[in-house]
């Protein structure tokens, strides 16, 4: 009989992408700025750093996929202990990438580049494994995709320091709207040590129930490769997932720019981010009803055009640097649409894992949730490319804090930067999710005959 999940097993797999989040979120959205501004690096450089970094990713991640997927499980299970064994190191890299060693620019770029890509081979050693995790939690449905949920809630939880960083780290500077690199740094010690405490709840939490008997064959990269390319589940829903990174980590690096130096109010940015979860928060009580009823793919095409047309309206109508209040409410529209991905995305990521199963006979979890990882990854490159089409713009880091304006050319091309490649991004999911081919029937089919096939080849539900 299979064991229902507790409240104690969800709480346990939110605190994991809740520690995960803490400093991703500043990666994200604050690293760009710290660069160009603390450190004087060129948005070219920033750019290229992160590009290699990605590069690097896309080596690291499938390898580390194929090692997890070929460990035996230990006494703390195959893929918990990952946990700690990743998530403390990385704790301590994220305060080592905001340490502005001093010295020249050379050395100063070539400190935060190497530090940087250590801080994402470790967070791909925590991330694969604590990806594969809920497919081995449970084989339900419903339970996958409440784990989905609070994975989620969990990292836009840890998403806060994006909210609270404009008002406590954006200080400096002659108009109190640049970065603070003092602040910045005590925050980050702060936040590591928040990511070890919920990494170590996190890892005694969870529990891994689905458990397969070994069949010591071995894990064949190529085999596995040319089934996920015939995937067209896997494959559309992973350039999904890579877009849906992608858009919201180049909004969050853009909007910084925007807040503080378009509409020259960096403090609405945290009104900004409230209202950009607050569809997701909203919801989350429903969610489930809507997937049993209606189905994820439906919804999701529902929801992605609303994204397209708000988005497209604020591409279009250009609006002044005095209609900030008429930007954010757009923003809540777009993520009105982005919202119900964001909780599900991997639930259904989840999903394109089991098809892969269905269709090939073959159970790959690790494996296949790595490349899953990778494109995501792919996402965060694209991303990258933030700080460079703000450079193209015209941005002058040297302005930076001066109280001198960036200049009414070079601002409008900021806005149109902040605003056009969003909207690509969101017309391309939708056109994406159409294509995607697990709606509710195949869905719910799958299911069912997986189900049926796993009980008769050596896999146990405890």
């Amino acid at each position: 009989m299979k064991e229902k999940l507790s409240v104690k097993n969800y709480a346990g797999y939110a605190m994991c992408d809740f520690a995960n989040s803490l400093a991703f979120c500043v990666m994200s959205s604050y690293l760009s700025v710290y660069c160009s501004d603390i450190l004087g690096i060129s948005g070219a450089y920033i750019t290229i750093i992160m590009i290699v970094a990605r590069i690097w990713d896309g080596i690291n991640d499938p390898i580390m996929g194929f090692l997890v997927q070929g460990k035996k499980p230990g006494k703390n299970g195959k893929y918990r202990p990952f946990i700690v064994w990743g998530g403390f190191p990385l704790a301590v890299i994220s305060v080592l990438v905001f340490l502005n060693p001093g010295g020249n620019i050379t050395f100063r770029t070539v400190w935060v580049a190497v530090m940087y890509i250590l801080y994402g081979m470790l967070y791909t050693v925590v991330l694969v494994p604590y990806g594969s995790l809920a497919n081995v939690m449970t084989t339900d449905d419903s339970q996958r995709s409440i784990l989905s949920m609070c994975r989620s809630i969990g990292g836009g939880i840890g998403n806060l320091p994006t909210l609270i960083f404009p008002i406590l780290v954006m200080t400096a500077g002659a108009d109190g709207n640049q970065m603070d690199g003092d602040r910045l740094i005590i925050a980050m010690v702060i936040i590591a040590l928040a990511m070890m405490l919920f990494y170590f709840l996190g890892f005694k939490m969870t529990k891994e129930r689905v458990i397969v008997e070994e069949t010591h064959e071995r894990v064949s990269v190529i085999s596995t490769f040319k089934g996920i390319i015939k995937n067209n589940a896997f494959v559309s829903m992973s350039i999904i997932g890579c877009l849906l990174i992608a858009v919201q980590m180049y909004t969050s690096t853009v909007n910084l720019y925007l807040f503080k130096d378009y509409f020259q109010k960096s403090s609405m940015n945290t009104v900004y981010m409230i209202i950009s979860y607050a569809p997701m928060v909203l919801m989350i009580p429903f969610a489930n009803t809507i997937i049993k009823k209606i189905g994820k793919k439906e919804f999701s095409l529902v929801c992605f055009a609303f994204s397209v047309v708000a988005s497209f309206l604020t591409y279009v109508l250009h609006l002044g640097s005095d209609s900030v209040y008429l930007f954010i409410v757009l923003a809540l529209f777009i993520n009105f649409g982005v919202g119900f991905m964001t909780l599900e995305v991997w639930s259904m990521a989840a999903d394109i894992i089991d098809h892969n199963e269905w269709k090939t006979g073959r159970r790959e979890e690790a494996a296949d949730y790595a490349i899953f990882t990778f494109m995501r990854k792919i996402g965060q490159a694209i991303a990258a490319l933030a700080p460079w089409f703000v450079s193209l713009a015209g941005y002058d880091s040297s302005l930076a804090g001066s109280g001198v304006s960036q200049g009414d050319e070079v601002l409008n091309s900021m806005y149109n930067v902040a605003t056009l490649v969003p909207f690509i991004m969101y017309a391309v999911m939708f056109v994406l999710m159409i294509i995607y081919p697990l709606n509710k029937k195949t869905t719910e089919r799958m299911h069912k005959e997986l189900n049926e096939r796993r009980a008769s080849y050596n896999v146990e539900v405890v």
